[in-house]
Formats: structure tokens, C-alpha cells, sequence
């Protein structure tokens, strides 16, 4: 069976929302930039718990709409909240990517555009990726930023960097990852033509979940001893909000995020 994007609705609406193609659920970002801010990670979260209640979804892909995958935090946003706000929006983003890092199903990333900052984190908190040839980085530009990475996301980083190496290039020198780039050192596992994108990721779903299926409760009790302990550590103090969010360099981010994309 093919899967191509054309068997997603036809103007699917804006946000973030779920379709299912057979038993794999996919989560269409659907928001411009996909940038993230209370609204729209409370928005998957909701179709996390979604697809976690139905019990006739084995995978879950992830994609995006447009020549985003997700440009990462809605900065513009954030740095106009007072801190009571900004806690409440770290504590969300912590329980999502908790929540995606141990989900109980095969997760695929299909990066149709750009994943930069915590767009990048959120394709790497998925089991698996596949990329959009010519189109798109993938990229951490914290570097560019002067933003430090949380303690917590430095251990996720060498965990889901696919080498030392690329850990480094990504953390210290903010590497921009091209799909054959990120092919060449594991970032992810295929790139394919737009058109062919979501097959592609339908058809690596099928393979994780295998001709015997997966038990849920065990999948998640082996992510959990993976990387549970890492993100239920990461909670941030509000001096912490408060000071993210003042460190927070709006011109340098647009600029290492959006330039010549």
C-alpha cells in the first residue's frame, strides 16, 4: 500500500491535529513555523493522549505542512510573558517531551522542512526520522544564540545523536544538517522526495512494529529505563524561567533560525 501526503485531507486545518492511515496515527503540524508556545504544545499533548487512548494505533508519525517541521519555541511570544506563565509553559514542554521520548508506540519524525532548536529536539525525542531530500536542516543553533543547553538536554543529545561526533558538531558548532548529510551520519534513517515522504515513514513504522507487534506497556517501560530519569530531572526553578527568558537574543535566533531558508 502507497501512503502519500494526498491521503491526508485535502486542506487540513490549521494547528496540530491527528489522522489515521490503517493503524499508524499521524500527527499533522499544521501552524506555519510550528513554533511552540502554551497553546500549541497543549495542543500535543492532547493528540498525544489522543492516540495514546486508541488502542488500534501501533505508530505514530509526526510531520509538518509547508517548508517547516517546526522552527522550535515561539520566543516573540515567550520573552513578552511574566514568569508565573513562563513556568507553566517549561513545565508543559517537560511533560511533552517526556511524554514523546517514552511514547508506547513506534515514533517517526517526517521531516518535510525545517527542525530547528527544540523543533530539532522534538524530531530527535522520536524513535526514528526520515528527511525530505534537498529541503530542510536539521540543526541546534543554541551555540549562535549564547543560550546554554539545560543539563538535562546535553544527556538527551548524546543519547540520540547517532555518534560523539555528531553530538559535538550539533552542541558546539550548531551544525545545519542537509538530508544527506544527516543520512551520512545517522541522523536519521532515509530521505525520500516530498511526494514519497510520508510513505517512506509509514513504511519504517511497519517495520519497528514488525510482523508480531509490540506490547505497549513493555515499549514504554524500555523507553522509560532509556531516558525517563534524564527528563523527569529536567524541571526548571522559576529564576530559571526568568532568566531563559531574558537571555533570550529574539534578533540573533530569527537570524540563525530563518536566514536563506
Amino acid at each position: 500500500m502507497i501512503f502519500k501526503m494526498a491521503s491526508l485531507a485535502a486542506n487540513p486545518p490549521r494547528g496540530f491535529h491527528v489522522q489515521y492511515i490503517d493503524d499508524i496515527a499521524v500527527l499533522v503540524l499544521n501552524n506555519t513555523e510550528n513554533r511552540f508556545n502554551v497553546n500549541s504544545v497543549q495542543q500535543l499533548l492532547d493528540a498525544l493522549d489522543e492516540v495514546e487512548r486508541n488502542d488500534s494505533a501501533n505508530a505514530l508519525v509526526i510531520t509538518g505542512i509547508g517548508k517547516f517541521f517546526s522552527n522550535g519555541l515561539d520566543l516573540d511570544w515567550l520573552s513578552q510573558q511574566p514568569p508565573d506563565v513562563g513556568l507553566k509553559f517549561f513545565g508543559m514542554l517537560k511533560e511533552m517531551n517526556l511524554k514523546l521520548a517514552t511514547f508506547p508506540v513506534p515514533t517517526i519524525a517526517a521531516l518535510n522542512g525545517h527542525a530547528f532548536a527544540a523543533g530539532g529536539i522534538l524530531a530527535l525525542l522520536c524513535d526514528c526520522r526520515v528527511m525530505r531530500t534537498n529541503k530542510g536542516w536539521i540543526c541546534l543553533p543554541e551555540v549562535q544564540l549564547k543560550l546554554k543547553f539545560s543539563t538535562m538536554m546535553v544527556d538527551l543529545i548524546r543519547l540520540k545523536a547517532p555518534s560523539p561526533q555528531v553530538a559535538r558538531d550539533m552542541m558546539i558548532f550548531g551544525k545545519r544538517y542537509t538530508s544527506d548529510e544527516a543520512l551520512k551520519v545517522g541522523l536519521v534513517e532515509a530521505v525520500c522526495e516530498e511526494s514519497q515522504l510520508l510513505d517512506c515513514a509509514c513504511k519504517l513504522a511497519k517495520q519497528c512494529i514488525g510482523k508480531n507487534g509490540l506490547d505497549r506497556a513493555m515499549l514504554k517501560t524500555m523507553k522509560m529505563d532509556l531516558y525517563g530519569t534524564i527528563l523527569e530531572n529536567s524541571a526548571l526553578k522559576d529564576e530559571q524561567v526568568i532568566q531563559v527568558a531574558k537571555e533570550i537574543n529574539l534578533d540573533a535566533y530569527n537570524k540563525a533560525s530563518t536566514s536563506k531558508l
